[in-house]
């Protein structure tokens, strides 16, 4: 049989302890990652001018039309972001990573990558152009019934 003082040596360490594994105590503050709210997007999202359009925006947003519309509209953008005229030689790839249904609207993570180049053909008066390159970038585009936003998010793993 263990001795008084033992006893209440384990007594004390239960007690100093008490709180520090388990859930949080009443009254204790809530995590702030539990209490995080994504608010609606506000204002819209710079389109280089180019040969492509920007996209009609979806009547009705659900997950499969707002996946739709961020793809065509960052692919249409970076696509015009590096045309550079009628000889360009693109190489462009986007995937749609994740869709996230919000009470406002959608979350939308987009990822591409490519590059372009001009190659006129031979005897035209046209000159070669540079090698642009688009590295890998993703973003988050947030879409509501009236807003589309766009922020950068770390960057994921290179479009094939």
């Amino acid at each position: 049989m263990p001795s008084q003082s033992v006893r209440l040596a384990v007594l004390g360490v239960v007690v100093l302890t008490a709180g520090c594994f388990g859930a949080p105590s009443p009254g204790s503050p809530t995590p702030p990652e539990a209490t995080t709210t994504v608010a609606p997007p506000t204002g819209t999202v710079e389109f280089n001018d180019g040969p492509k359009e920007r996209p009609d925006r979806p009547t009705v947003l659900n997950e499969s039309s707002v996946r739709k519309f961020v793809y065509e509209y960052q692919y249409r953008s970076v696509y015009n972001g590096l045309w550079q005229g009628e000889y360009t030689e693109m190489s462009l790839a986007c995937r749609v990573d994740t869709v996230t249904e919000r009470s406002w609207g959608y979350d939308v993570v987009i990822t591409c990558t490519g590059s372009s180049t001009t190659d006129p053909p031979v005897g035209s008066t046209a000159t070669e152009g540079p090698i642009s390159d688009y590295f890998t970038q993703s973003y988050r585009y947030s879409v509501s019934a009236d807003a589309l936003a766009r922020e950068s998010v770390e960057n994921r793993d290179q479009v094939s």
